[in-house]
């Protein structure tokens, strides 16, 4: 573990000792809540807050603006209405909070009633968490059917995500429903200090995606179907700050099936940005259908089945990019590693233990030196 990552754990043990683990027992009087009508107050008066077996009207969003140092927690079935909008189903905003779902707590996006094979080309879908969270750990939380993107965590500091479940696999193309699709488990978005651990996400899209933000740890994740552990640079026409990835480590990992195991794209229609200090490390995969390891500076975010563009951009350099111990394999028709990079766009790369198994050849345009393919 990095020396960034040490005090990254040892600032997360002073704020959770600092908050402590409030009792049900110290509960104020309406902080118990069953009822979406009770929300509001509740968030604005009480320090301990408890959610049971809500429902949230069609069309509303669970808004929790909740109090410096706020405990929150999530018990029994939280169920969203079913509407064609954009959401958030949950928004949140917190500092200095623990937020936990209790065992067998569930939040019930009926992503069902919205997939189309589509996601954000078709029916109109709603995201499912949005947040922005600082000095802050959230456990535990268990996502069943997300309509679109599972959880989005933008402009946050020292966060750590620790045990969730994204379970979107009733909407798998083989499955007797419509198929789900840009149901991303984690997107993270301007953010430093994040750490991201012992998570499962069964979904149609990203696993993980990191837009822009900095020193961040994706660990002990399993990926199921999706399009796997990302890094997703580009999507500002102006900012470079909101291009940029910087110091971002995914280790100790599995992707099972889905098109890729390992994805890294900029986008040819974004402004200037840069991917720096990215790595790769003890990531397992098997059964990719499109590519196990690819990496792509002519990515467009377009509708299902599209081709990408045929000239990649520079306009963010891929640098000091490492894979250590990455081990795969993927379908028959599938390509190992697929490198397409710019002239000048990736340089100072490390591939140490690459093995990716399958029958078709590795593609690569444009390779940087230090990378045989």
């Amino acid at each position: 573990m990095s020396a960034w990552a040490v005090k990254f754990v040892a600032l997360f043990l002073l704020v959770q000792g600092a908050i402590g683990r409030a009792s049900v027992g110290k509960l104020q009087e309406g902080c118990e809540i069953t009822e979406f009508s009770e929300v509001q107050v509740a968030v604005e008066i009480c320090d301990v807050l408890i959610l049971e077996n809500i429902f949230v009207p069609a069309g509303k969003t669970l808004n929790l603006n909740l109090r410096d140092q706020a405990t929150l927690y999530f018990r029994g079935t939280i169920t969203f209405g079913y509407a064609e909008w954009e959401g958030p189903l949950v928004a949140i905003n917190a500092s200095n909070a623990v937020i936990e779902g209790e065992d067998g707590a569930v939040f019930n996006g009926q992503g069902e009633l919205y997939w189309d094979g589509l996601g954000e080309w078709g029916s109109l879908k709603p995201k499912f968490f949005i947040m922005q969270l600082h000095n802050t750990v959230m456990s535990n939380m268990y996502i069943l059917n997300s309509p679109q993107h599972n959880v989005i965590l933008a402009d946050s500091t020292n966060v750590k995500l620790v045990g969730w479940v994204a379970d979107a696999s009733a909407g798998a193309e083989n499955t007797d429903v419509q198929a789900g699709h840009n149901t991303d488990g984690f997107v993270i978005i301007n953010s430093t200090n994040i750490l991201l651990q012992n998570s499962v996400i069964y979904n149609q899209d990203d696993c993980v995606v990191v837009y822009s933000g900095s020193n961040i740890l994706v660990e002990d994740f399993i990926c199921y179907g999706g399009h796997g552990l990302s890094i997703s640079a580009g999507h500002d026409d102006e900012n470079v700050e909101l291009n940029t990835v910087y110091n971002v480590t995914f280790s100790d990992s599995v992707v099972t099936e889905g098109k890729n195991a390992i994805h890294v794209k900029t986008h040819v229609d974004g402004g200037d940005g840069r991917i720096e200090k990215v790595v790769y490390r003890n990531i397992q995969f098997q059964g990719a259908s499109e590519y196990g390891i690819n990496i792509q500076e002519n990515y467009r975010n377009l509708p299902p089945n599209s081709t990408m563009p045929d000239q990649a951009r520079n306009n963010i350099p891929i640098t000091e990019l490492q894979l250590i111990n990455v081990v795969g394999s993927v379908d028959s028709s599938a390509v190992p590693i697929y490198i397409f990079c710019a002239e000048g766009g990736c340089f100072e790369w490390e591939f140490t233990e690459v093995v990716v198994t399958g029958t078709e050849a590795n593609m690569c345009i444009y390779e940087p030196t230090e990378v045989i393919c």
